[in-house]
């Protein structure tokens, strides 16, 4: 007889690595284990060489990194994997490679930010990733939701250095809050950063910016992922496999010609 589980896990992935990430991991790491309820545990992985350009092929080099260890995640009797990157790259594929549920920091945090008020502001970390953001808003149908997209000018490095600078958190805060006012110029009354860094750097519990909420979406997906495990368990319905969602599981050939040449 099977001893009976103690603890669900969830395996996150991240688009980040312990070296050139240091400073985000130390105050990430902590907050998603703070996060998870006492049945749950969480295991972050790191990807090396990690995204650190903006660039497609960057993006597409991850979403890779994520099928195949959405993958290896179900076999190795995880209970649910989410990708820790806002961009989502990778997110149906890995969804209609497994069984497990799979979910994606980005989906996850707009669908969540709608609850908390009527028109939402993306706040990206760099200007290239403004249009991989509208592509997001069309892909999940919020365009009526979205007042806008800005972005912070600022490099990897300034955000990095954040974590350990009080001076330079202040610095990119009054970025911060100058950009998320010209969304609410616009009609936003909830900010969604459009990453883990500023979420972890800007989204600490009650955040806002004179009084639109700035949406923790690391917390939400931890917490999300734990719904999705429990909703499984009660029987509610799980992905669905018709093949006009682009969601039906692949077969034997297909799923062993990806792991062997994809």
């Amino acid at each position: 007889m099977n001893a009976p589980k103690t603890k669900f896990r969830i395996w996150a992935q991240g688009a980040t690595d312990k070296a050139g990430h240091r400073s985000y991991l130390s105050k990430l790491l902590p907050h998603m284990q703070a996060c998870v309820d006492p049945e749950f545990e969480v295991e972050f992985h790191t990807t090396t060489p990690s995204v650190t350009t903006v660039h497609a092929l960057s993006e597409f080099r991850f979403s890779r990194e994520v099928i195949r260890n959405a993958i290896r995640a179900e076999r190795e009797h995880y209970d649910v994997f989410f990708m820790n990157h806002f961009q989502d790259v990778g997110l149906y594929e890995a969804r209609a490679s497994v069984q497990i549920p799979v979910l994606g920091l980005g989906e996850t945090s707009l669908l969540h930010a709608c609850t908390l008020g009527r028109r939402l502001g993306l706040l990206a970390i760099n200007h290239a990733f403004i249009t991989t953001h509208a592509d997001q808003v069309l892909r999940y149908g919020l365009q009526q939701r979205v007042a806008g997209i800005r972005a912070v000018n600022a490099t990897m490095a300034d955000w990095m250095e954040a974590f350990e600078s009080p001076e330079k958190k202040a610095e990119l805060e009054q970025v911060f809050v100058r950009e998320a006012r010209h969304l609410m110029d616009m009609g936003a009354d909830v900010i969604v950063p459009t990453g883990g860094i500023p979420m972890m750097l800007f989204g600490d519990a009650g955040a806002n910016v004179d009084g639109a909420p700035i949406v923790n979406g690391v917390t939400v997906v931890v917490k999300a992922a734990e719904m999705a495990v429990k909703l499984r368990r009660l029987g509610a319905p799980a992905t669905s496999r018709v093949p006009h969602s682009g969601f039906a599981l692949p077969d034997e050939k297909t799923l062993g010609e990806f792991l062997n040449h994809g």
